[in-house]
């Protein structure tokens, strides 16, 4: 009896294996930053004298600690310009060097400092408008902090020695998105400013969902003020914080619960990692990750309080416009009041740095144009026009003066330009700065002196390095490229007016 094999059948193609060998091949190009938010003109040129800039105030430092060691023990009084230049311009300005190349700049739930550190992490989210979170944090007891200026600041200075109260004593920045924060608020602990709850909010991009896909109208970093001291990583004076951040966190979404009944809350679990370390001070921090989400739109706001808000929650509301942000404004609330006096998104401000800096250029040339006509004016006798006749010296000390003076004129000119906001003036200041001071270091004999010679031999450079900083801080580079842009921009629309 014989039996036939049943034929198996074949098994089924498995679709989703590839139909063909795989073959390698470039990938497609992808969307970059630079393609959504293209980097401003001039970037390489303003990066170099950045450097040369951060290499000058290395070495009048360097200069400072060797007349230390050199010399006498009254010179140890340069210690302490030695820790001031140290700590407020050449480590920050490190910092800012190395951190643009290994730092990420795409959101990572963290701040960043002005130096580009990372700084405290993102522990608080809003959904409202900025009239809504003025209402509820005034409602819980905070108070709007003041901007940072110098009344401001040596106000804050003199209410953390002394320990008096400065309830809107300002917050150091912050950058998200690129941009300072929109909106800081904070209450002092028992009259001390040196212990204080704050918190910071910045207004996400429009259309910009957080990881996951979840949609916030803003983010905000919570954390509390221990106390004073220095900043590990730039020996700066600063506020220590408290590590455990998720305290002050709560304790600000229980107050606006408390005091704000129409105040919803949503919790975005383990939306970041716990473990983050340190923040831009060199403070200990530590977060379970969680991200609260409070609900503000519910809450009513008066119009007739609408004249009465603070200039910086008007300017939130508007859209806030940062001069050192490279993109364009965020948009402003839709309910914003209509009788308000903020600037319009778009209108640049004018750095303190850029005024400085202008200012300190004219101040300089109208001291060294005095000083050379007074020389040339001075000079008289024979011996110093060595091989002139009599008749010749009067014409030859003319001459003298008018080039002095057209080339301290000249200088004049471009700080002027620079203050009206033209990018390439700006750049010729900065290339006469450093050729200044390459020559005055050249020639300088160094010797032992008094203090008064000591202190003179220093000026010059101390003056020119000052004007590098000045020149090339992160404010002063990006509003004078976008001020160029804007008056190109004009100049072509007329262009096209006139042709049409």
């Amino acid at each position: 009896m014989s039996t036939s094999a049943r034929a198996e059948p074949a098994p089924a193609a498995d679709p989703t294996l590839p139909a063909s060998p795989p073959v390698y091949a470039s990938p497609p190009g992808k969307v970059r930053d630079d393609d959504v938010r293209r980097p401003l003109p001039g970037l390489v040129v303003d990066t170099v004298f950045f450097a040369l800039a951060t290499l000058a105030a290395g070495w009048l430092g360097f200069r400072l600690l060797d007349e230390v060691w050199r010399h006498s023990w009254w010179h140890s009084f340069l210690l302490v310009p030695f820790w001031a230049l140290v700590a407020y311009l050449v480590l920050p300005r490190l910092q800012t060097l190395l951190t643009s190349i290994y730092v990420p700049g795409y959101f990572i739930a963290r701040t960043r400092t002005s130096d580009g550190l990372l700084g405290d992490p993102v522990n608080l989210a809003v959904d409202g408008t900025a009239r809504q979170i003025h209402e509820a944090m005034t409602a819980c007891g905070w108070v709007l902090a003041d901007d940072i200026t110098a009344r401001s600041s040596w106000g804050i200075i003199t209410s953390s020695v002394f320990r008096r109260s400065y309830p809107s004593a300002p917050v150091s920045p912050l950058r998200l998105f690129g941009r300072r924060q929109c909106l800081a608020y904070q209450q002092e602990v028992e009259g001390n400013a040196a212990q204080r709850h704050h918190v910071r909010f910045w207004r996400c991009p429009d259309g910009w969902l957080l990881p996951g896909g979840h949609r916030v109208q803003w983010l905000g970093a919570g954390t509390y003020d221990r106390s004073v001291g220095l900043s590990l990583f730039t020996l700066q004076v600063t506020h220590k914080i408290d590590a455990d951040i998720d305290v002050e966190r709560d304790y600000i979404v229980d107050s606006i619960r408390y005091h704000v009944p129409g105040a919803g809350v949503r919790v975005l679990e383990n939306f970041s990692t716990g473990y983050h370390a340190r923040n831009g001070g060199g403070d200990a921090i530590r977060t379970d990750g969680d991200l609260p989400v409070v609900d503000l739109r519910a809450i009513p706001v008066s119009e007739a309080a609408a004249a009465d808000l603070p200039f910086g929650v008007v300017r939130a509301a508007r859209g806030y416009d940062d001069p050192q942000a490279e993109g364009g404004v965020a948009t402003g609330d839709a309910d914003r009041p209509a009788d308000d006096v903020a600037p319009e998104p778009g209108h640049l401000p004018r750095p303190a740095a850029l005024v400085a800096g202008c200012a300190l250029v004219a101040g300089t040339v109208l001291v060294l144009l005095v000083m050379a006509l007074r020389d040339i004016v001075g000079s008289r006798s024979m011996e110093e026009f060595a091989g002139l006749d009599r008749s010749e010296v009067v014409p030859v000390i003319l001459l003298l003066a008018v080039f002095i003076g057209a080339t301290y004129g000249v200088m004049g000119v471009l700080a002027l330009l620079t203050y009206r906001g033209y990018a390439k003036p700006r750049v010729w200041l900065l290339a006469s700065t450093v050729v200044s001071m390459v020559s005055t270091e050249s020639g300088r004999v160094t010797t032992d002196a008094g203090l008064g010679t000591v202190l003179g031999g220093y000026l010059v450079m101390a003056v020119n390095v000052l004007i590098l900083l000045l020149f090339t801080t992160p404010a002063t580079r990006t509003w004078s490229r976008r001020t160029a842009q804007e008056r190109q921009r004009a100049r072509r629309a007329r262009r096209l007016e006139a042709r049409a």
